[in-house]
């Protein structure tokens, strides 16, 4: 089997898609992108990561047009870590290349999974099933909606 590299991730846009045309004629979309963790700080403040979202191609003129800041998503794909040079020396930035992006109505507290067990550090395997199961069933609504016409993915 080859090596496996992928995320699936729940969250909010932190601000619009926005188009970037490549030197070698690729069309690219990039958007931030904000997950919480399922846990707070002993202060009380939720925590949380930002990511850059990178789609491309027929995929990122879609997201330009329907992803805006505060939309709730479903995104699957890479992780990829890539540098660049900065006066200060080389700076390290992983983003996520989506492959799959469908907006999500509802949030993860709203599922069967153990919000508990969700924040050790170890899953055990029942509870990777039900994040599996989870997302099969975020993909199954998705392809429900596209088959009635509701989504123009």
């Amino acid at each position: 089997m080859a090596d496996l590299n992928l995320v699936a991730l729940t969250g909010f846009a932190t601000r619009d898609a926005a188009l970037r045309h490549k030197n070698s004629g690729q069309v690219k979309a990039e958007f931030s992108f904000e997950v919480e963790r399922p846990f707070l700080r002993a202060t009380g403040e939720p925590v949380s990561d930002l990511f850059l979202v990178d789609v491309w191609e027929d995929l990122g003129r879609w997201a330009v047009e329907n992803i805006k800041q505060g939309a709730r998503l479903l995104v699957i794909g890479t992780l990829n870590k890539e540098s660049y040079s900065t006066r200060s020396g080389r700076e390290h930035l992983t983003i996520v290349k989506a492959k799959y992006i469908r907006p999500l109505d509802g949030d993860l507290q709203d599922s069967d999974l153990d919000l508990d067990e969700m924040r050790r550090d170890q899953w055990s395997e029942d509870m990777l099933l039900a994040a599996v199961k989870l997302l099969e069933q975020a993909l199954e609504e998705a392809r429900q909606s596209e088959l009635s016409g509701a989504t123009d993915f």
